[in-house]
């Protein structure tokens, strides 16, 4: 008991000493005004921002919860100026000013226009609200082997590393750019730890929903133990467990947004091996498929023969970023955007924006005839999926989401105004209705 006294007192005054000290160097460590040490903070980041001469990569997140993937760009600081290029046209490259700020902590922003750092922030033709992107970052650490941000838009992780030495930025952004065209896969499996694994891929929204049997780690899960790192996933079936992994593309395969335990393995990074269409991680072998009707993207260019309640030629003419299709010829007044699902092979006809009268919207809905006529304008991801049937050697449709219980099987012009609320139909531009769709037939 005495010597346990005796610990129990040496501990306190070693606290109390310690807690002196600390209260000693926060005293020191405050004797400047906050705003002299947020400027001190944000001349120590510039200095290491700026002598790295190589650059850095930078690893982009757009959308709320990673809606997008990821991105990689390259970024140079130079005397308040940053240059960029993106792996989504590496030889291109824009130069413009950087700064550092405090708003509510220490921020870096891209606050003036570079086309290649506002990719994501700004509106397009596919995209007409953009995509979520950061232009404004918080800066949550920093050093010479990895600075921290979070962007302030979409709250995802935005980090820079320093680049390779050696490499030319280029060439860097270049081997992503075709690792990102060389993969090919709609789903994959094999064995993780004992179990066997499933996962759906997404290329272009860039993620794989992995899936797998595990009734113990699915009810931890479903208790919310706090002790399972995966909890914000989930159980879509009594024991099941499924885990999502939001990736990016490098040179040599994907990278995932933060590392994601399946069936115990951590997966991070794996390699891509196009000669069998496998993904590698250490002895974790994942092997990759596309589906029997899979249609190569260059294979939909061309006219048909549109079948549904009536008949009209349409032309598939291939977007400038080979993103999709621009299907032409059904109305004068509007055109088409068809996106190509390239784990799938598929051409996506989804709810889009495609006009405006005055300051009202107008939108080519989502359409359920055969469920009683129901409509979606506002779901984007509603519609239906365009894919060969060989027998038949057409291109058919299938509905790609029922919402509450309605499938896409034709399409409609509806009228929004400014805020989104419906004004019904849109009968300004002639017809404007497409019911019960049948077939694309190549003329």
């Amino acid at each position: 008991m005495k010597t346990r006294r005796i610990i129990l007192i040496v501990a306190a005054a070693m606290s109390l000493f310690a807690a002196q000290s600390c209260l000693k160097d926060q005293k020191m460590e405050f004797d400047k005004p906050y705003s002299e040490r947020m400027s001190d903070y944000l001349k120590n980041v510039t200095e290491v921002l700026e002598s790295n001469e190589s650059g850095w990569i930078m690893r982009t997140y757009p959308g709320t919860g990673q809606a997008y993937g990821g991105y990689a760009f390259y970024v140079n600081f130079k005397d308040g100026k940053v240059t960029a290029r993106c792996e989504i046209d590496p030889e291109y490259e824009e130069t413009s000013y950087y700064k550092l700020t405090n708003d509510n902590g220490p921020v870096l922003s891209f606050d003036l226009h570079n086309e290649i750092l506002h990719l994501f922030s700004t509106p397009s033709s596919g995209a007409y609200q953009a995509m979520g992107g950061d232009f404004e970052f918080t800066i949550k650490e920093y050093s010479n082997e990895k600075i921290g941000l979070v962007g302030k838009r979409s709250g995802n992780h935005c980090d820079l590393y320093p680049f390779p030495v050696g490499i030319a930025p280029e060439k860097y952004l270049q081997d992503v750019y075709d690792m990102s065209e060389n993969v090919l896969a709609a789903t994959v499996d094999g064995v993780i730890g004992g179990k066997e694994v499933t996962g759906e891929v997404d290329l272009d929204l860039r993620r794989i929903i992995f899936r797998y049997y595990d009734p113990e780690e699915a009810a931890l899960i479903a208790a919310g133990d706090p002790a399972n790192e995966e909890e914000e996933d989930g159980d879509d079936e009594e024991g099941y467990v499924t885990k999502e992994m939001p990736f990016m593309y490098t040179p040599t395969g994907i990278r995932a947004y933060e590392p994601v335990k399946i069936a115990g393995n951590t997966l991070d990074d794996l390699m891509y091996h196009s000669e069998n269409n496998v993904f590698t991680n250490g002895v974790i072998v994942l092997q990759g498929h596309v589906p029997a009707d899979y249609t190569q993207y260059a294979d939909f260019e061309g006219t048909y023969t549109l079948k549904y309640n009536s008949t009209a030629t349409v032309t598939l003419t291939p977007n400038e970023d080979k993103t999709g299709y621009i299907m032409s010829g059904i109305n004068k007044n509007y055109t088409i955007f068809l996106k190509y699902n390239k784990a799938k092979g598929r051409l996506m006809w989804n709810v889009q924006l495609v006009g405006s009268d005055g300051d009202n919207l107008v939108w080519l809905a989502a359409w359920d005839l055969n469920g009683g006529g129901n409509l979606n304008y506002w779901d984007e991801m509603a519609g239906t999926e365009i894919h060969w049937v060989e027998e038949r050697n057409q291109f058919e449709f299938e509905s790609n989401l029922n919402w509450e219980g309605h499938a896409t099987d034709s399409f409609i012009l509806w009228e929004t105004d400014s805020d989104g609320n419906s004004m019904g139909q849109y009968t300004g531009w002639g017809s404007s209705q497409i019911p019960y769709l049948k077939y694309l037939k190549r003329k």
